[in-house]
This record gives structure tokens, C-alpha cells and sequence, in this order.
């Protein structure tokens, strides 16, 4: 009954937030009041019977912000609103894997009339780590955002970003709200208060645009040019290899082209997966199997959700007393009440006995964006010896997701399975741990300085062969 009380709170925020949300620029107003309520009761039906995660807010809560959602969603004026109303009723199930996404909304992230400008979180504020060079004097890089119309930043954050993401643990969700605190319609407008590292206090009225004098205007600091696969030296023969993405064999194949320098140098590694925000689980231990002594790899089991609706027949007329002591009872109520979860499977790997491999002390560096597959990786790392885990909490979400096509546009993913640690422990809606916990400070972000980066270098300086 709480679950469901508390949801039914959150859901008449959805309805206020959204009244209060302004559309400046509608287009697409395609959908019919029947392809609206289609495109809910498909986000209402899929997640009831597949998600893996339903019990984050509970079938009957689940029930209620459908029946409450359907008005809402009707009236909508446009389908981006629609979407939104979509998106925030399927972040509800507070699952990274479980999102609804609209192919054709025009949202804009960086670019306003002013200026270009990406915002990261540090320590918890929202930072400005790039901005058209153009007016990097004017907001320096280091400024911190303080105020967005006409509230801290912190409840702006709160009421008119998180609601709109799904994540799977709130340390993610914080970073990504910053991350994504100006996505919104174009020419939707903003008064933002900037606090720049000097106190000075900067106020400015934007509008979400894409100028050319804004758009060909280098950033500052410059981007980086984007790989699979980068390698740097550092002192004492120290590798630093950052791999950005399991999500393609491009990945493998970079890697296996620096392995003979690898070989031949590094007697120190560190493998930085950050912002490495999955792919493929069998390109992560293909890698790894470089890395380590052992022939097999053992990665994530997991379970899935079951539906079988004979034995749901019986089930309905067994009650919870009646399942003490009797696993056949036991079944048939959970299968009755949809919490009937069976083992799917494991990632395990074998690899050649003959293979060349590298096997030296060896960091890994983790945060907040290391997700997915990327987290799998971690798993299959999780008895070896040789490897530390520096930096941050791990974002705590992967999984297979299933995914529908809904009208005009978008679709619907929902996360299919649950997994875990071979020896059951959880890890999604969690996140893993380092070893050694650091964090990017704020003194260090305005000086450049790479915090985690800095504690592996110092841990491993001392490390033999």
C-alpha cells in the first residue's frame, strides 16, 4: 500500500510538472488520441509481463499510474509532450535499460544564441567544462552553474530533469541530470546564474538555438578526438590505455593492434573504462583474456522473468500461508502474482591455453559512466589478483533489453533479465565498488588535474613486474 500510495504522489507531480513545462517549438503532432494511448498501455503492458525490475515500484503502483496516466496522456498537444509523459512513467521503474525514446524529438543539449557550453558534474555541482572560445572570457571554464530559472540549481535539477531519466541508481542519475540539464525543445529559454571560480556572480537570459557563429566556434578546452582504443605512456613503464566502448569489434581489434607494444614495454597497466558505456559483453572478455592467467572466464549469471499462464490458473487460488514449506505452492504463487524469476543463463568464456597474454600489476579505472557491458567486464575481472579498482561507483545497470517500435517514432526498451555475481551478489541498482575510492574534487577539475588517474600512478609507481 505505500509503494502505491507514494506513487500515486509522484504521478500528480508528473501532471503538474508537465502543465508547467513549456513547449516553444511543437512540431510533429502526428499521433491520434487512440496512437497515444496505444503507445502507454504498450509501456504499460510490456514492462508489467517482462521487466526485471518491476518490484523497484510495484505491480499495483505499476496499475495505478497507468489507469491515472490515461487523461493525461490523451490531452497531450504534441507528440514530444506525449513522449515525455511516456519517458518519465517508464523512468519510474528506476531501471538504466528500461527507457522510452522519441527518434524525432528536436531536443538541443549545448547549443544556445550565446554560446556553445557542456556542463559536467564535479562533486556534485554542475560545472562548466567546455564553452564557445568566443566567451570563455566572459563564463571562464570551472564556472559553476548556481541558479537556472529562478531556482537553485539543485531543485531545477530535481523537479524538471531527473524525473524524464532512467537510471538504476541514484549517484547515476545525479550525473546524468547535470550532464543533461539544459536538454530541452529549441528556443525554449533559460536564465542561468554562473558563479565563476573568481565569486563572481554571472546572470545571462539564453534560448536554445544553433548559430553558426556558435556552432563553428572551437570549444574550450578542444574536443578530443573519439577512439575504441587509446594508449599513453607514463613514467616508470607505466601503460595507459583508455578503451571507450565494448559496443563494437573495432574495440578488439585496436586493442589486439597495441597488445605487441603492450607486451614488449608495460611492465604497469591501467585499463580506463569511465566513460565506457557498454556493448558487448563477449568483446569485453576478449580483451580481458589478454589480461589475465586464467582460461576461463566467469561472468554474470542471471534470471528472467516467466510467465505461464496454466500454471497462473492454479496459482491464483493459492495463497501466500500456503507456500510455507511447499516449493510447488511457492512456484505457482509467484507465477500467479508475476514475480516468477528462473536462472536464463551464464557468460562464461574459454580462450586458447597458448594464447601471448599480459599479466602485470594492473588498475582499472571506474566511475559513475561505467555501465553496461563495461560493468560485465568487472565481473569477469573479479578474481584476479593483479587487477585494482580505482575511482568511483559504477552506474549499476545492465542487462539485455527487449525493444517495440511505437507509433511515429519511437520505442520502447525494457531490460529483459536480472544480473548478478556468480556467488549471487547483486550489483545492479547498486553499482561496484572500487578498491580505492576516488573522486575528480573541485580544486583539481579547475586545475585540470585527473584525480583518479593520479591515485592509480601513485599506487602503481611502486609495483613491480
Amino acid at each position: 500500500m505505500k509503494k502505491l500510495i507514494i506513487a500515486v504522489f509522484l504521478f500528480s507531480s508528473i501532471i503538474m510538472s508537465n502543465a508547467q513545462q513549456r513547449i516553444s517549438y511543437k512540431i510533429n503532432t502526428y499521433m491520434t488520441t487512440e496512437d497515444k494511448v496505444y503507445a502507454l498501455s504498450k509501456v504499460w503492458s510490456e514492462a508489467k509481463y517482462n521487466a526485471a525490475f518491476l518490484d523497484n515500484i510495484g505491480e499495483k503502483a505499476w496499475d495505478s499510474l497507468y489507469l491515472t496516466l490515461i487523461e493525461t496522456v490523451m490531452e497531450s498537444k504534441s507528440d514530444n509532450e506525449c513522449y515525455r509523459l511516456l519517458s518519465r512513467y517508464c523512468a519510474m521503474l528506476r531501471d538504466g535499460h528500461s527507457y522510452v525514446y522519441y527518434e524525432y524529438n528536436p531536443t538541443v543539449t549545448t547549443f544556445f544564441d550565446k554560446f556553445q557550453i557542456v556542463v559536467k558534474p564535479v562533486e556534485g555541482r554542475a560545472m562548466v567544462s567546455q564553452i564557445s572560445s568566443k566567451q570563455s572570457d566572459w563564463i571562464p571554464v570551472g564556472s559553476e552553474i548556481v541558479e537556472v530559472n529562478g531556482m537553485p540549481t539543485a531543485e531545477y535539477i530535481e523537479k524538471m530533469v531527473e524525473p524524464y531519466i532512467s537510471s538504476s541508481t541514484r549517484h547515476h542519475l545525479l550525473d546524468e541530470s547535470i550532464s543533461k540539464i539544459f536538454t530541452s525543445l529549441r528556443y525554449d529559454s533559460y536564465d542561468i546564474t554562473f558563479l565563476t571560480p573568481n565569486g563572481e556572480e554571472i546572470r545571462t537570459h539564453t534560448i536554445h538555438d544553433i548559430l553558426p557563429e556558435f556552432k563553428n566556434d572551437p570549444l574550450v578546452p578542444a574536443d578530443k578526438e573519439w577512439k575504441f582504443v587509446e594508449l599513453k605512456w607514463y613514467p616508470n613503464d607505466i601503460a595507459y590505455v583508455v578503451i571507450n566502448s565494448f559496443n563494437d569489434k573495432q574495440t578488439v581489434d585496436d586493442f589486439e593492434a597495441i597488445f605487441p607494444e603492450l607486451v614488449k614495454h608495460a611492465k604497469r597497466l591501467i585499463i580506463d573504462i569511465r566513460n565506457n558505456r557498454g556493448g558487448n559483453s563477449g568483446y569485453a572478455a576478449q580483451i580481458l583474456s589478454l589480461l589475465s592467467p586464467d582460461n576461463d572466464l566467469v561472468g554474470a549469471t542471471w534470471y528472467t522473468r516467466v510467465h505461464k499462464p496454466d500454471l497462473m490458473s492454479w496459482g491464483q487460488n493459492i495463497n501466500l500461508k500456503d507456500t510455507i514449506g511447499n516449493a510447488e505452492n511457492a512456484m505457482l504463487y509467484k507465477i500467479a502474482n508475476h514475480k516468477y524469476f528462473e536462472k536464463g543463463g551464464e557468460a562464461n568464456f574459454t580462450f586458447n591455453v597458448n594464447r601471448e597474454r599480459l599479466v602485470v600489476p594492473t588498475v582499472i579505472l571506474i566511475g559513475h559512466q561505467t555501465y553496461s557491458a563495461a560493468e560485465d567486464f568487472l565481473v569477469f575481472c573479479d578474481n584476479q589478483k593483479h587487477i585494482t579498482l580505482i575511482g568511483e561507483t559504477t552506474a549499476g545497470s545492465t542487462g539485455n533489453p527487449v525493444v517495440w517500435n511505437l507509433p511515429y517514432g519511437g520505442y520502447l526498451s525494457i531490460c529483459s533479465k536480472k544480473d548478478m555475481y556468480p556467488d549471487g551478489r547483486e550489483f545492479v541498482g547498486k553499482g561496484i565498488k572500487p578498491d580505492i575510492e576516488s573522486h575528480l574534487t573541485l580544486d583539481d577539475f579547475r586545475k585540470g588535474k585527473d584525480t583518479a588517474l593520479e591515485t592509480a600512478l601513485v599506487f602503481l609507481k611502486d609495483k613491480g613486474n
